[in-house]
């Protein structure tokens, strides 16, 4: 679903470093529900096929519930995923917050990637200030259904992170800071990528992380990149502290197709210090 500013209204991750590590406890539907054990069996709040349960306390009133139990052993869709959270390296400044940036969705139109979503940066919008950390890493795949609508070689996914270009003439209801505050890189309404060179500034990054986004790989030689075809599917920057305030708006080169499916992210960077435990956000 959709949050402010469309964002992906989903849960929030955040990680502190004051988490407990005590074992999750097992959850008894009777307790759960502010019942006994002998309240909940003759009121039907038992597994069983298709149980008739009593919802209001002293009445003939009953609903049934549509359960098959021969079902529940089976898995249809199976939609588990295995990350890795690690540890918080001993060279990250305390006080300063990590910044998790990857990309959600898969290739494809809306209809074909349900219950999916189509491509996006996750989150497109990253607020964050001076002193902060960013990790930057996304991963694609080699198999997905080759008949997904989309950019490159049919069954696979990929994706790259490459600034936008600056306006480049003044346009009618852009705001003035988007044509002459030049701590703002890239105009978001462009479709077209900044033309690299050694004084490209993204994130106060060095080039060859800038480079590296934008081919996904340092080492790749040849093959079919205008799509980037031949280049591996997953990336991983690394941990990068930020330290150039600024608006900083990017794109895929490759999955950005204008007003069909965007694929774009901004991420603000503030010159205000905060003082507070480092979390990890997503």
């Amino acid at each position: 679903s959709s949050g402010i500013n469309a964002e992906y209204g989903g849960f929030d991750p955040t990680i502190n470093d004051d988490l407990n590590g005590n074992d999750a406890t097992e959850l008894d539907v009777a307790t759960q529900f502010g019942l006994t054990t002998q309240d909940a069996e003759d009121r039907g709040y038992v597994f069983e096929g298709n149980p008739q349960v009593e919802v209001f306390e002293d009445s003939n009133v009953e609903m049934q519930l549509a359960i098959n139990t021969a079902q529940y052993g089976r898995t249809f869709q199976d939609r588990t995923h295995v990350f890795a959270i690690r540890k918080k390296p001993e060279d990250v400044v305390e006080g300063n917050n990590i910044y998790n940036l990857n990309v959600r969705g898969k290739r494809g139109n809306i209809v074909q990637t349900y219950p999916a979503v189509e491509y996006d940066f996750q989150p497109n919008r990253v607020q964050m200030k001076t002193g902060d950390y960013i990790h930057i890493q996304w991963t694609g795949s080699d198999t997905n259904p080759n008949n997904n609508d989309g950019q490159g070689r049919q069954g696979t996914d990929r994706s790259n992170m490459i600034l936008l270009r600056n306006i480049t003439y003044a346009k009618e209801g852009a705001l003035p800071e988007q044509t002459h505050n030049m701590s703002q890189q890239g105009q978001w309404s462009s479709n077209y990528p900044i033309y690299i060179t050694n004084t490209t500034s993204f994130l106060g990054l060095p080039n060859a992380d800038i480079i590296a986004a934008a081919f996904i790989e340092q080492t790749q030689f040849g093959g079919d990149m205008e799509e980037l075809d031949d280049a591996g599917t997953y990336y991983n920057m690394g941990l990068r502290r930020i330290t150039d305030p600024g608006v900083y708006n990017y794109m895929s080169t490759r999955n950005n197709n204008f007003s069909n499916r965007s694929q774009k992210g901004r991420i603000v960077i503030t010159q205000i210090h905060q003082t507070s435990p480092t979390r990890w956000h997503k």
